[in-house]
């Protein structure tokens, strides 16, 4: 990966910039991705119209179930092209059986219903990362703007419904008068919770119709999410820095020759342009043919007689119907998404003073495992161990998190995974100042190493360990 070769502008963007980056990146390659998606489909859609035909909504659900391979084909796609990489068709062929199998239990079954699936698979995908990498990656990546993900998700199942509804309606305004009573007929009955004389053109139709939103819809947010995905990791990566950097170097290495280039440019002046004044330019600009004003009159016949769509009443009553039974499904699913988002205000988090909940606690910290489980016995001890060792930076870590998971377990400081050591500092002075003096020591050693690389010396860390303040899971220190 050379960030040199990004064919798209790398600086920090908000989610929603980033998702207009990936509907931008979608737009310059649109018919090729497109091709791709139905590529990955296709096996699925000749099974489906080969056993399914008379059975159109399971038809359906099963392109639907089988989507995620051809979001995959696109982000293949995607991730080669900002790089300035155009993969050739044999290289997609290549990549569509892996885009079949790859992890098909987890991505196909458990989380097919992952409404961060634009996201986590472009982790799965391009990173290759499984178990537990995969689950802290996502986690740190989901830090910015998960709401945003979830938001995209639901859009996306609103506006497939949208577009296979417009698509069955335009396909009805031009039906003829004879087919168009069959579809009156079929609706009024299928009002009535009968399918079974739905006619052959109304049931391919709307097939047809859903999916081909599917697959609009689908290569759109599948580019949305990677757009997502590059902006957080150049957050976290801190991708345009690196890039200026690099720029700048080429600038300095190049200077001499552009300077002898200007000045050979400068002394050596165009006589043509002397020679031209703006008054001939201007009149042989209004010269140009494309400059003459042409009139055109049209006339517009009569309409005399209607469409041959008889039902458009029967249908825009069934499609408002429609549209509202979604109306009411999009607000449950909103509401049921809140009260996930914010479940530790309703129950399983601690009791704080006068009875007021507070979140559970966090088990990531500025990237950092706090969890209990993750810490020995003796945190001093092992860390100890470690910088005897040569292990500085792994021995500081440790000390650090081990302070704040103790503050956040016994000492009941309210520290949020988006803290940084500034916060911590002041959360502990607010809230555990017994434990302050020697967390701003632990804080300033820790920083020195970590940013500064400037390590403490053997006493500084000796004296760190045996003032250790929190008490040992084995029983008091």
């Amino acid at each position: 990966m050379r960030l040199e070769d990004m064919t798209a502008e790398l600086r920090p963007r908000s989610d929603w910039e980033a998702v207009d980056l990936g509907l931008a990146l979608v737009r310059r390659d649109f018919w090729r991705l497109c091709a791709c998606w139905w590529l990955g489909l296709s096996p699925m859609v000749i099974l489906s119209f080969v056993f399914l035909r008379e059975l159109p909504v399971l038809l359906v659900l099963a392109c639907w179930w089988w989507m995620p391979v051809g979001s995959r084909l696109v982000l293949f796609v995607l991730s080669r092209r900002l790089f300035g990489e155009l993969p050739d068709w044999k290289s997609v062929l290549r990549e569509w059986p892996r885009a079949c199998v790859r992890r098909f239990g987890f991505r196909m079954i458990w989380a097919r219903f992952s409404p961060w699936r634009p996201l986590t698979m472009a982790v799965e995908d391009l990173e290759r990362l499984r178990g537990k990498a995969y689950s802290a990656r996502v986690r740190l990546l989901l830090r910015r703007g998960d709401s945003t993900v979830v938001l995209l998700a639901m859009w996306r199942a609103a506006l497939t419904f949208w577009l296979a509804l417009a698509a069955v309606y335009t396909a009805a305004m031009f039906l003829p008068a004879g087919e168009a009573e069959k579809w009156s007929v079929s609706l009024d009955e299928w009002s009535s919770d009968s399918w079974s004389s739905m006619p052959p053109s109304l049931a391919m139709t709307g097939t047809l119709s859903f999916l081909l939103a599917m697959s609009l819809v689908d290569v759109f947010s599948t580019g949305a999410g990677f757009g997502i995905y590059v902006n957080h990791r150049t957050w976290i990566e801190g991708w345009d820095v690196e890039l200026a950097f690099r720029r700048l170097g080429n600038r300095l290495r190049g200077t001499a020759g552009a300077v002898l280039t200007a000045i050979l440019l400068v002394a050596a002046p165009s006589a043509a342009d002397a020679e031209t004044t703006p008054g001939d330019v201007i009149a042989e600009v209004k010269a140009d043919p494309d400059f003459t004003v042409h009139t055109e009159t049209y006339r517009v016949p009569n309409s005399s007689g209607g469409s041959g769509w008889s039902g458009s009443g029967e249908l825009l009553a069934t499609l408002g119907q429609l549209v509202f039974y979604l109306a009411i499904a999009a607000a449950i699913a909103f509401v049921v998404w809140m009260i996930w988002r914010f479940r530790h205000l309703f129950g399983g988090g601690r009791a704080g003073p006068a009875g007021r909940r507070v979140p559970p606690p966090p088990r990531v910290v500025m990237g950092m495992d706090v969890a209990p489980e993750s810490l020995p016995d003796d945190v001093p001890a092992k860390a100890l161990e470690l910088w005897g060792v040569g292990r500085r930076q792994e021995a500081m870590s440790l000390l650090y998190r081990g302070a704040i998971s103790r503050l956040i377990e016994s000492g009941g400081v309210e520290i949020a995974e988006s803290d940084t050591e500034s916060d911590c500092l002041r959360r502990v002075a607010a809230e555990a100042e017994p434990f302050a003096a020697y967390f701003s020591g632990l804080t300033e050693a820790w920083m020195r190493l970590a940013y500064g690389r400037s390590a403490p010396g053997d006493e500084r860390i000796r004296d760190l360990c045996a003032g250790w303040p929190f008490a040992l899971k084995g029983g008091p220190r």
